[in-house]
């Protein structure tokens, strides 16, 4: 580990790194060179009294184990999940009761099923590309996360619960609420004690947590009433139910239970779903949208990887303006674009959205490729995508935007090695929206990518908000910082400008 004070830990030596990053700089990118004094990929380090000491996992075999592990979240985790949430959900469900729900929420998140959503997605991603043009036309500076943020919801809303809530259009009331619930909401990481403490949080959260249920549960009984009419011939039975996410999850509860659909469902199904819906709904946009950012911060940064980006989409696509019929009429074109799906994997190798974090317990050690064992007793033990992903014992180039790696075989030395690509995790528990989240990247950038140039502005940006301090990480001025909800976002949410190349 690293020289240890007795006083302090290991504080000093983080003070030390986030002393050269800018100030609202993710506390995941202060470990990246912290991470290069370790190369057998383990080490412990101690944050006191901020949060119990860390065991920091750096290698592919160590996080195997991590993921495979018996070890439980840690309960700063499950307190913020319960703010985010307000119950039992996939994400923090101990394991007996995660596999009964997975098992029924797993229909709606299948790469077939996943098709069937693509026309709703379109809807949505339509608008957000009428909005870019109306930027294109003002020709000045926008920050773009404040239009990715809300299309992510929008499709979220749209796929999961069959509502169009066009929040890219007008202000909603749930997607308002969601977004204060996630802005509020802290997972104990910051640093600085009057954002971590912030005297408002707990009244703010339990407004809005109040809100956002009422909100989330009259959705849910929509879809539900719309199931029961359409089976029961009451209502408009000429309606068929909707192919949203929750509707087809309602199919396999009453299935599952043998329950008539003409029932109530039951205060367990209730509180379940609310909770997992708004897990959806909180997940499925916002890590989307940061990731969406990137690969269009990349591909600027690298014109051939866009000039082949585009090639494709002319190759699989044809006619640019009937770009988004053809993939209404012939969804499973999605399947048929390599390189676009690289783009996506390196964006989201080079700015992971998210980590892994467990709460050690006695008698589970991990053990380092030399053979050493860490106890992992008394600490959280946490898997640092960011750490992973940039290593360059696993990596060649590790800090450039190479797609090309996603496309070569065993014998390239660009060739991932199996484990150390790690956004959406490993195992029986990886994230459940990651077919979506694939998805729904792959239909916007296919809609954007040959109509629109996207370049950051971060130069105008600075000068039109002087500041003194550093503004770049690891040289690059589109760092990560702090979003709220524990996800990473682009700093200043990405200024840029727009050109229409039509």
């Amino acid at each position: 580990m690293p020289k240890y004070n007795a006083a302090f830990g290991h504080l000093l030596v983080l003070k030390e790194h986030m002393d050269d990053l800018p100030v609202d700089c993710t506390t995941n990118t202060s470990f990246l060179k912290i991470a290069k004094q370790f190369p057998n990929g383990l080490f412990y380090f101690d944050l006191w009294p901020f949060a119990n000491p860390l065991l920091i996992v750096n290698t592919p075999s160590a996080a195997n184990q991590l993921a495979q592990a018996p070890l439980d979240k840690p309960e700063q985790i499950y307190h913020a999940f319960r703010h985010l949430t307000d119950g039992p959900n996939l994400f923090t469900m101990k394991e007996e009761r995660w596999k009964v729900w997975r098992v029924l929420f797993n229909p709606g998140f299948s790469a077939s099923y996943m098709l069937e959503l693509v026309p709703a997605i379109v809807k949505e991603a339509a608008v957000f590309c009428d909005l870019l043009h109306n930027h294109a036309q003002r020709a000045a500076m926008f920050q773009l996360e404040n239009l990715t943020i809300k299309l992510t919801i929008d499709i979220i809303g749209a796929v999961s619960v069959n509502s169009r809530w066009n929040y890219q259009l007008r202000d909603h009331p749930l997607a308002s609420a969601l977004r204060t619930q996630i802005e509020w909401t802290t997972f104990g990481t910051e640093m600085n004690p009057f954002n971590r403490y912030h005297i408002l949080r707990p009244l703010i959260l339990w407004y809005n947590n109040r809100r956002l249920g009422n909100l989330i549960n009259s959705e849910i009984m929509k879809r539900y009433k719309e199931l029961r009419n359409s089976s029961t011939g009451k209502g408009d039975s000429a309606v068929k139910p909707s192919k949203s996410i929750i509707t087809l999850t309602l199919k396999e509860y009453l299935k599952e239970k043998d329950i008539s659909v003409a029932e109530t469902p039951s205060k367990e199904f209730l509180e379940v779903a609310s909770a997992q819906l708004r897990l959806f709904l909180f997940a499925g946009h916002d890590t989307t949208s940061s990731v969406l950012i990137y690969c269009y911060h990349a591909l600027s940064m690298k014109p051939e990887a866009m000039k082949r980006l585009r090639a494709e989409h002319d190759e699989v696509f044809g006619d640019v303006s009937t770009t988004a019929e053809t993939i209404v009429k012939s969804p499973q074109l999605l399947n048929q674009l390599p390189y676009t799906l690289a783009v996506i994997k390196e964006s989201l190798r080079l700015w992971p959205p998210a980590s892994c974090m467990r709460a050690g317990k006695a008698g589970v050690n991990i053990v380092d490729d030399n053979g050493t064992s860490f106890p992992t007793e008394g600490c959280y033990v946490w898997q640092i995508s960011l750490l992973l992903h940039r290593n360059p014992t696993y990596w060649k180039d590790p800090d450039s935007f190479i797609p090309e790696r996603w496309l070569v075989g065993p014998e390239d030395p660009l060739y991932p090695i199996k484990g150390t690509w790690r956004p959406f995790e490993f195992g029986s528990r990886s994230c459940l929206g990651q077919t979506l989240a694939l998805t729904e990247l792959k239909v916007v950038l296919v809609m954007t990518a040959r109509n629109f140039d996207i370049q950051p502005a971060y130069d105008q940006w600075d000068q039109e908000h002087k500041s003194n301090r550093t503004r770049s990480a690891e040289g690059n001025r589109a760092y990560q910082v702090e979003g709220g909800g524990g996800g990473a976002h682009p700093a200043e949410r990405y200024p840029c400008t727009v050109t229409f190349r039509g």
